[in-house]
């Protein structure tokens, strides 16, 4: 990082750190943004292929939300969702975000990449793609849609478009693909990504388009079943060492093992893991519909329809924060992505 970058990077958590101290809001530098509700999968761990659009937030919102940002100190804006690439003016919508300033990072399901990777290499600097089975058969049943080949292709043409772009994979295990760990692994190399994460599925929330209970049994583990994931967990660990050493698996082992634990936790037989967050004083979660939530799984704190985003995010969400104890809040003892960001680690430096 250049030293002028390096320098604005520190002073960005420079504020988000005093904000955590006084509670106040300096900065938001991270901002995830649904573009859609829509989503052309249809996965088991989540209810956004229910939704026809038709709350989204209009061309002219999504403008006045983009030049909201910079006032904000918005760093980065990760679009998510849904599937953001079902947007036809997706495109369009990146340019109003990069105007005002932050770099973009997209989160996709990789179904879309095969049609516009040049598109997505010329406006995101990270891309984030799901890979949640190693088999096309696997795939289907996981995400619904037979269409593993279709993102294969479309990695490889993004490869091809932006040698030099980020791009990683995301796996969500739970207990259909548990047992795909390792596999998971070597797919990702074999598509050339630039590493893989892996995350247990959130089955405690209201996050992600569900508007009735999370579909525990669908993904929650047995007994049976946690002990072998945490067999194939430390088997995983011994055989993929340097995958480890190297940072492309990117989680340490320690925190992969944590993924058996959150299960056993669901189960009642341990404690849930203990989380250590503060993305309600680091960034904002943006939904398609306008609504603002403090992070993924927290109820919202406003809707960009109604108060303005600046208002919010300094007088709403020191509000919520001010009862928000994260080491006994119930929400955040189950969260499946808890993310903590400091002087040696944010999405911004």
């Amino acid at each position: 990082m250049r030293s002028g970058a390096a320098a604005s990077a520190l002073a960005t958590t420079a504020w988000v750190r005093l904000g955590e101290m006084t509670n106040r809001t300096f900065a938001v530098p991270l901002v995830i943004f649904y573009p859609t509700s829509r989503c052309n999968s249809r996965c088991v761990s989540c209810d956004w292929w229910r939704s026809t659009g038709a709350t989204d937030l209009r061309f002219d919102e999504i403008a006045r939300l983009a030049r909201a940002l910079r006032p904000l100190g918005t760093r980065v804006v990760a679009f998510s969702g849904g599937e953001p690439l079902l947007r036809h003016d997706v495109f369009d919508l990146a340019r109003l975000f990069r105007r005002e300033g932050p770099a973009l990072h997209l989160l996709t399901s990789g179904v879309l990449l095969e049609r516009c990777a040049g598109e997505v290499a010329g406006e995101f600097t990270r891309v984030i793609v799901s890979l949640d089975a190693p088999t096309e058969s696997l795939y289907q049943t996981v995400r619904g849609v037979r269409a593993l080949a279709v993102v294969e292709e479309g990695v490889a043409r993004l490869r091809s478009a932006a040698p030099r772009l980020p791009v990683t994979a995301r796996a969500t295990l739970h207990k259909l693909n548990f047992r795909e760990l390792p596999r998971l692994i070597e797919h990702a190399k074999a598509m050339s990504f630039d590493g893989i994460s892996f995350l247990p599925a959130d089955v405690s929330s209201s996050a992600f388009g569900r508007h009735g209970s999370p579909p525990v049994d669908a993904l929650a583990l047995d007994a049976a079943e946690i002990a072998e994931f945490e067999s194939v967990v430390e088997q995983t660990i011994a055989d993929h060492q340097d995958d480890f050493e190297s940072r492309f698996v990117m989680e340490p082992p320690e925190k992969l093992r944590r993924l058996p634990r959150y299960y056993a936790a669901l189960a009642g037989t341990v404690p849930f893991p203990p989380v250590s967050c503060n993305a309600p004083w680091t960034s904002v979660v943006i939904e398609a519909d306008g609504s603002v939530r403090p992070c993924f799984f927290h109820e919202p704190v406003g809707n960009i329809r109604t108060t303005p985003l600046d208002l919010i995010v300094r007088r709403d969400l020191p509000r919520f924060r001010r009862t928000l104890d994260v080491g006994i809040n119930p929400v955040c003892a189950r969260c499946v992505c808890s993310m903590k960001t400091g002087w040696r680690g944010a999405p911004w430096q």
